[in-house]
């Protein structure tokens, strides 16, 4: 019997190790070739690459653009590069430098998630751009919490936008988008459509060009169904009485003290609020359009005729946008539901709980506090621009975890 057993502690030692040091990977290339737009000349050179996984590696790509992997420990992992410049440094690349203001931010890069590598296997990856906006999505919260009797609390929802520039800036006439969330299937996803975003939800702004200033450094708080106090109920949720706007259908219901931000596109008649799914996918756009939204197409369901209808928009109006992925609950996201484009978004962030209700918010980090004021951080990827955090209280930026 002692026999036997030392046999087993030899055989599980041996498969213990066999599991603890997996064999690594032989050398390979990783490529990344500029967008679409740019010169064939130009190069995606001396540019730091992450791969992200239960380890980490930081490599430089050279001359060429490539990075030469020697070798890494089997597993999967994020593949997250990118490269922020001025317009006048991007004009310099582009077939066409007239479509770009010298005094534009842009970033070229690209996020690979979720990527399987378990042998040596070369891999070119297409980089995108993206203009960096000043106004942006800061915070987003959707998970809802228990009440102060232990009842599920749905109704404390509420997005904030932030001014990130040194300038007055204007909400006027900008809309606030919901992407269709369907699962098992999903439709209208960024893999099967990349050019396109399809709402099930969306809301204008009002005024007429400077009605709706928004100061530096300042925040919107936009209550997505109810512009109250909502700690009176639930303790850990937030108070959202002194919201900028309230989301109410065209009859203008709710809060009669809070402005109005309306649904001028709605996929469900009955709805009278900004649908957030507790335990997500949400993904919101800001976007800015002199088009009449509502001629937009509407679209059904893939093989339907009838039901749920959804706008469709050309992703070259998108601002910004925040891809807020559902958890599953045995398995990582599934990045192939995004419904926005690199270029928009190249990653994605999640709540921690499978189904919500634990006052989890999802909110941008601060890049730096300068002159009595806060800036965020902006890499066109919410992987690494957002953090989750336990307190949802609104315009507040010196949470734990966002510094």
């Amino acid at each position: 019997m002692k026999r036997l057993l030392a046999a087993s502690i030899i055989l599980l030692s041996v498969l213990s190790c066999n599991r603890e040091a997996p064999q690594p990977t032989e050398p390979f290339i990783l490529s990344f070739r500029m967008p679409e737009e740019c010169v064939p000349t130009s190069r995606y050179n001396n540019r730091v690459v992450h791969l992200k996984g239960d380890i980490s590696y930081e490599f430089v790509t050279d001359v060429a653009g490539q990075v030469v992997v020697e070798s890494l420990v089997p597993g999967i992992y994020d593949i997250i590069t990118n490269w922020e410049m001025s317009g006048a440094e991007y004009k310099a690349m582009l077939k066409d430098p007239s479509t770009l203001d010298d005094k534009a931010r842009v970033i070229v890069g690209v996020s690979l998630m979720n990527r399987r590598i378990f042998k040596a296997e070369d891999l070119e990856l297409e980089l995108s751009s993206a203009l960096v906006t000043d106004l942006m999505i800061s915070k987003i919260y959707y998970a809802g919490t228990k009440d102060d009797m232990g009842r599920d609390y749905k109704t404390d929802g509420y997005v904030e936008l932030f001014n990130n520039s040194d300038e007055v800036l204007y909400l006027d006439g900008k809309y606030l988008g919901l992407a269709e969330p369907s699962m098992n299937p999903s439709y209208y996803t960024a893999i099967e459509r990349p050019d396109s975003i399809y709402f099930c939800q969306i809301c204008r702004f009002p005024g007429d060009g400077d009605d709706y200033p928004v100061q530096p450094g300042g925040s919107v708080i936009i209550a997505a169904s109810s512009a109250r106090n909502h700690t009176l109920s639930a303790s850990t949720s937030v108070d959202l009485s002194g919201a900028d706007f309230e989301v109410k259908g065209m009859e203008g219901e709710g809060n009669p003290d809070i402005p109005m931000l309306p649904l001028v596109s709605n996929a469900w008649s009955n709805m009278k609020k900004l649908n957030l799914i507790n335990s997500g996918p949400n993904a919101l756009v800001l976007f800015e359009t002199d088009e009449d939204v509502t001629s937009w197409p509407e679209v059904y369901r893939p093989g339907k005729t009838a039901g749920d209808r959804y706008r469709r928009m050309h992703k070259k109006f998108a601002l910004d946008g925040v891809e807020c992925l559902n958890k599953p609950a045995q398995t990582a996201p599934d990045v192939n539901i995004k419904r926005l484009h690199s270029s928009i978004d190249a990653g994605y962030i999640t709540i921690t709980a499978v189904s919500g209700k634990n006052h989890e918010s999802v909110e941008r980090k601060v890049s730096r506090f300068e002159n009595g004021r806060y800036y965020l951080q902006d890499t066109n990827n919410s992987s690494t621009d957002f953090v989750v955090c336990t307190d949802p209280t609104p315009r507040k930026y010196d949470k734990e975890g966002l510094q």
